[in-house]
């Protein structure tokens, strides 16, 4: 190999962090984005589309289509250290796309093991804070594959999309984030002698979950709750309007009603956070 592995960006520890950020390394969600490496290969006539995140050391799979890859095996949520066959860790040290139409007559990358005569095309994901966090890259097996300037141009646009929704990603947890931080300092003020565990309670019971009655003592014992005639626990006049000064009727907790078996989840890894 005549290039080697590639050279982490100049901006490498806050990127990092970025990704990071987005929670999608260890958590991928390819509905976000499956679209996007679907549109890709339509306009682009390449033979895959593949959607990566790389945090320090992976690069990893987000979305990708279905064949056409060098490896087969490949899908998403897959984890593979940055190495110098890796073109698409190239992709992140440009603003502007890598292309080329045929890699085996790429001065560069003409001895890459799977240079065959077969397009490559790369575009880095680079979101609002100029951090280029992943990489939409195409590989076309079947010969080589130009790209009219509007294709590029058409593919810039998609992974803009892509961009923003990571920046989406960012800000919501973010969000969820300081808002957990918030209703604690609320809750605290109400009772300084509730705990964290006492709040993911009232978190739960605000998203109208079904807890052990034994969590919810501490809240009932606090004048938070009641057990009605039905001897289920419910807000007390005081916890409803606890939950109103905490703000939890806001779209986060109503998105975890949504959610459903996935909600004890949820809310666990925001705590876990909060603890944190």
């Amino acid at each position: 190999m005549p290039v080697g592995l590639a050279p982490r960006p100049a901006n490498e520890e806050q990127r990092v962090r970025a990704v990071v950020k987005t929670g999608l390394i260890d958590a991928p969600n390819p509905d976000l984005f499956q679209v996007y490496c679907d549109l890709a290969k339509d306009i682009t006539g390449y033979g895959n589309a593949t959607f990566s995140l790389f945090d320090g050391e992976m690069k990893c799979e987000m979305a990708l289509t279905e064949g056409g890859h060098p490896d087969p095996s490949r899908k998403v949520g897959d984890k593979n250290p940055r190495t110098d066959t890796n073109i698409c860790a190239y992709v992140l040290l440009d603003p502007e796309p890598l292309i080329m139409p045929d890699i085996s007559k790429d001065p560069i990358w003409k001895n890459h093991p799977n240079a065959g005569p077969q397009g490559y095309a790369g575009f880095p994901v680079i979101n609002k804070d100029n951090f280029a966090l992943g990489t939409l890259c195409m590989f076309n097996l079947e010969g080589p594959k130009h790209l009219s300037q509007h294709q590029i141009d058409l593919v810039k646009k998609i992974t803009k999309n892509i961009a923003h929704l990571l920046d989406l990603q960012i800000e919501q947890k973010e969000m969820t984030s300081h808002k957990m931080l918030e209703a604690l300092i609320q809750f605290k003020r109400f009772n300084h002698e509730l705990t964290i565990a006492d709040l993911e309670t009232f978190v739960s019971i605000s998203a109208g979950l079904t807890l052990d009655k034994a969590k919810t003592n501490a809240l009932v014992e606090a004048g938070l709750c009641k057990v009605n005639e039905e001897g289920a626990v419910e807000f007390s006049s005081y916890g409803i309007n606890l939950q109103r000064d905490m703000n939890l009727e806001t779209k986060p907790m109503k998105k975890i009603k949504m959610r459903g078996d996935d909600a004890n989840e949820l809310i666990d890894k925001m705590f876990s956070e909060l603890e944190q």
